[in-house]
This record gives C-alpha cells, sequence and structure tokens, in this order.
C-alpha cells in the first residue's frame, strides 16, 4: 500500500514537471528570452555548474535552485532565488559555493537557517520574544497560563514584565541594551500604587526574575545549556543577572517578607473574624454573604495557604473525625519543566475549627461539591485583597497580608514548645517519613494522612493549643472606627445574635 502510493505521487510529479533530459549551458539571453508555452514547471539544468537548475512555472516565473545530495546519498534541493532579482552569474556562484561547503560535509540549509534567524532576531521585540514564551512556559508554569491564578485575563508573570518594563516592549532586543532594563528595573512607577507603599521594588523584583527566566531560556544559558532545552534558534541578549535586584536593599520588603502579627493585633483583627461579616466592614456587601473574614480565621487555626481555603469543599471534611483533606502543591525539583504535581494530605481539626465549619450555611445547606467559603454566585472566594484592605481599616493594623497569617500561627505554635516537624506536617512542606531512616518504600504504605482520632495525635494537640490561644487573645470589646461606628462585633450582643461557639470569649 506504501509502495503504491509513492508511485502514485511520483507520477503526479511527472505530469507537473516537463524536465529536460540533457543539461543545457545557459546564457543570460537564453534565460531572459525562455518562454514557457506550456501547462507544466520546466526546468534545465546548467551544463556548467553541476546541480544548478532553472525552474520554469506555467506563468513564466524563473528560479534558480541547486539539486544535489549529501554525501550520505540524501537529495538536497536549495533555493537560491528568482530571476532577475539574482542573475546567471550569480546564481552559478552561489551554487558553485554550496557545492564546496557540500563536499567539505557541510550543510548548506543550516547556514541558510541560520542566516534567516539571525535576520529575524535583529527585528525582534521583547513583545514578541513575550508571545514565544508564553507559549513554551503556560504549558508546565501556572504563572505563565492565562486564567492560571486568580482567573487573570494576562499570565501574572507576563503581566509583571509587561507592567515594569513596558517602555521596552516594542524595541528591538539587538538594540535594547543591559542598562536600559536596569534603568527600568530602578525607576518603576505603578500607575495605581498600593496604599501606604513607597516603593514598587518587589513588583520590579518579580518581573526581573521573570524576564531573566525568559531571556536565559532564549539564549541558552544556566538549566537551558542542555541540548532541545532552551529555545531552538538562541539569541545574545544581556545577562539580567547581573542587574542589582531592587528589593534586597528594601528594608520594608524584607519585613513583610517575615512579617508576622502581635498579640496586640490579633486581638484587634480577631473580632473582626466572623460570618457574617461585622456591619459595614466592606461597603456594598451583604454580612450574610461575605465569607472573607470567616475564612482568615479559619487560615489561622489551620495554618493554610490561601488557595487551599478558596478551593475546600464540603466532600473534603469529615467532622466526625476532625479531619480535612486538601490538595497541596508540592515544590518543583530545580531545573524541572514539568508542571508543579499536587498531592492530597490530611490534617486534623480543632474544636474551635469544627465549630467553625458546622456553623456556615454555605456547609449546612451546601452539597457535596459546595465550597465551604464560597463568592456571592457560589464559587471560591476570590476577594482577598479587598477583604484584606477592609480588615487592615477596621482594625487600624498596616503592612501584613494574608500569608503573614500562616506564618504568624506558625510562630505561635513555635512558642508553645511545638516541634518543628509537627509544625511542618501541618504547614504540608514535606513528606515526614524523609527525615527518618526508613526505607524509600515505606512512604508507599504509611501515607501522610490520617484515618483515626486518638487522643496522643501531635498535630491535633498542637491545633487545639493554638486555638486555645486565639481564643483568649480575641478582644471582648467591639472594634470601633474613627469616627465611632461600630464595625466589629461584640461578644455579649450584635443586635440579638447570639454568638458562635467558636466566636471571641
Amino acid at each position: 500500500m506504501k509502495q503504491g502510493s509513492t508511485s502514485s505521487s511520483s507520477r503526479t510529479r511527472k505530469n507537473l514537471v516537463k524536465q529536460e533530459t540533457r543539461p543545457k549551458t545557459l546564457s543570460d539571453a537564453f534565460v531572459k528570452n525562455y518562454n514557457n508555452n506550456t501547462s507544466k514547471r520546466v526546468e534545465i539544468r546548467d551544463a556548467k555548474v553541476r546541480g544548478l537548475v532553472l525552474r520554469i512555472t506555467s506563468t513564466n516565473t524563473k528560479t534558480f535552485s541547486l539539486q544535489t545530495r549529501m554525501p550520505n546519498g540524501e537529495k538536497l534541493r536549495i533555493s537560491i532565488g528568482k530571476y532577475p532579482f539574482v542573475g546567471l552569474k550569480d546564481a552559478r556562484i552561489a551554487a558553485h559555493e554550496h557545492l564546496v561547503a557540500i563536499s567539505k560535509g557541510e550543510d548548506p540549509r543550516e547556514e541558510k537557517r541560520k542566516n534567516v534567524a539571525q535576520a529575524e532576531a535583529s527585528l525582534l521585540t521583547l513583545r514578541e520574544l513575550l508571545d514565544e514564551a508564553e507559549t513554551e512556559f503556560g504549558r508546565t508554569r501556572r504563572m505563565w497560563q492565562r486564567n492560571g491564578r486568580r482567573d487573570r485575563s494576562r499570565p501574572e508573570a507576563r503581566a509583571a514584565i509587561e507592567n515594569v518594563f513596558a517602555a521596552l516592549l516594542d524595541k528591538p532586543l539587538t538594540v535594547a541594551t543591559l542598562s536600559d532594563f536596569s534603568n527600568a528595573t530602578k525607576n518603576y512607577k505603578p500607575r495605581k500604587p498600593k496604599k501606604g507603599k513607597k516603593t514598587a521594588n518587589g513588583a520590579s523584583s518579580r518581573a526581573l526574575s521573570y524576564l531573566r527566566t525568559v531571556f536565559d531560556w532564549a539564549a541558552g544559558r544556566g538549566s537551558y545549556r542542555k541540548e532541545n532545552a532552551g529555545r531552538q534558534q538562541k539569541l545574545c541578549l544581556p545577562d539580567l543577572s547581573s542587574i542589582q535586584d531592587p528589593s534586597i536593599d528594601d528594608p520594608t520588603l524584607e519585613f513583610e517578607r517575615t512579617r508576622v502579627l502581635s498579640q496586640d493585633e490579633l486581638a484587634a483583627i480577631l473580632p473582626l473574624l466572623t460570618h457574617p461579616a461585622p456591619p459595614g466592614l466592606r461597603d456594598k456587601v451583604d454580612p450574610t454573604q461575605d465569607y472573607g473574614p470567616i475564612a482568615y480565621r479559619f487560615m489561622l487555626l489551620t495554618l493554610s495557604r490561601v488557595e487551599e481555603v478558596e478551593n475546600a469543599q464540603k466532600k473534603d471534611f469529615n467532622l466526625h473525625l476532625g479531619l480535612w483533606t486538601k490538595s497541596v502543591k508540592t515544590r518543583r525539583k530545580p531545573g524541572s519543566r514539568q508542571a508543579v504535581a499536587r498531592r492530597l494530605v490530611t490534617i486534623p481539626l480543632s474544636r474551635d475549627a469544627i465549630a467553625l465549619i458546622s456553623s456556615l450555611p454555605s456547609f449546612a445547606n451546601g452539597g457535596p461539591d459546595s465550597f465551604v467559603f464560597p463568592s456571592s454566585t457560589g464559587g471560591p472566594y476570590r476577594n482577598w485583597d479587598r477583604t484584606n484592605k477592609a480588615i487592615l481599616a477596621a482594625s487600624d493594623t498596616k503592612a501584613w497580608h494574608r500569608h503573614d497569617l500562616r506564618r504568624t500561627s506558625s510562630t505561635i505554635l513555635g512558642k508553645l514548645g511545638i516541634m518543628p516537624s509537627i509544625i511542618d506536617r501541618l504547614l504540608c512542606h514535606v513528606n515526614p517519613l524523609k527525615a527518618d531512616n526508613v526505607s524509600s518504600a515505606a512512604v508507599h504504605y504509611i501515607l501522610d494522612e490520617m484515618i483515626l482520632q486518638v487522643d496522643d495525635e501531635p498535630e491535633r494537640e498542637a491545633v487545639e493549643k493554638l486555638a486555645v490561644v486565639l481564643s483568649s487573645l480575641c478582644s471582648v470589646t467591639s472594634v470601633v472606627r474613627d469616627g465611632g461606628d461600630e464595625v466589629g462585633p461584640s461578644v455579649t450582643s450584635d443586635k440579638g445574635r447570639n454568638p458562635s461557639p467558636w466566636a471571641c470569649k
């Protein structure tokens, strides 16, 4: 069947091409005046330079090409150019040079591809390179996927680069210098600066890090040196690692990265972390529909990440055993280009966390796939930034981020004398068996999950101690904004509503 198909294809080509059997010594006059009066393409071989062919289509378009074989017998056809833009003399010179290169074992096609790539690279802009990078990295990296994080219309990494290096997006990369990128990093000022922020060094640092990865991939540097690891056509791009990271000498950023909330700050925010949300905490938002504040409390009680809380569904919880099974991401191996793997981890819940979940209408009235902390439309909660700003304003606290709650709870457990390995379990950072002297097969039999509720379970004891501390830090007075408007719930009264079992005591 395959042989017949080949024969049919060969007959088709013969029907389309009329080839002169004998080479002909071509001349300028012959090439200029020859007319193809047939419906087929005519190919005339030059007798002076072996392999040089003049092709004339049925519309009398004339093209020079070289048809020969590589030393290994592979057929080779190289287009030289159209007549009259390429004359007979130049075509013979080009064909002869190709033949000399072939006799040395070189492939003229590779040189041609290189020249084309260099020509394209001389006009390639940063925006066009980002188009390629988005396609390449978007297959495995969430930061480079549209709608990959927080339903963004642009990939987070690309948006960061385009914001900081906006002035360089349409500049050819061969013209842009290392100083151009350095100045853009140093002088970046966001259009809408965050309240209270005097610098944008954090945003500049992230953008520089993302772009450095793109440039290293395009230039074949670092982990992209291996064959087929980087861009197919390497580009000569500046090494951005020589640019000073603007976040290193920024004390405010260093403070945020190690931020934990103090006892007074926790006492100020905990009365706000309720459901329904405190009246007036967020304008135009129904307190019964606002699950953000109570989700913040749940983060404190469980040391969980934002994405773990927002994706929590009713089916993930076994309140009878006091367990929560959640999907957590694992750390990608250095240099790996695979998608970040995820694993299921089961952690114990304190009695306060169980009471919190039980009290939520979303849990009591929802189905197995219902989100425990839903948005107003029933999907996962997304308004974290607005909730964070509202709690900061209402509690008169400053410069903390939702991820700092997770760090704060971990720090409290450390102060309580809980072993780091237990805290690591609750943070879901590592496989706890890695540090033990066990066989490699043990991880397949002793799974990192809990199926029984036992009295001497160290993780459960830890979260119970944490719940007691958080409960003791609750303020028994209402939080009052400047001007006297009550926004925080009182323990003893809130328009007749009885306090929840997990409310401040």
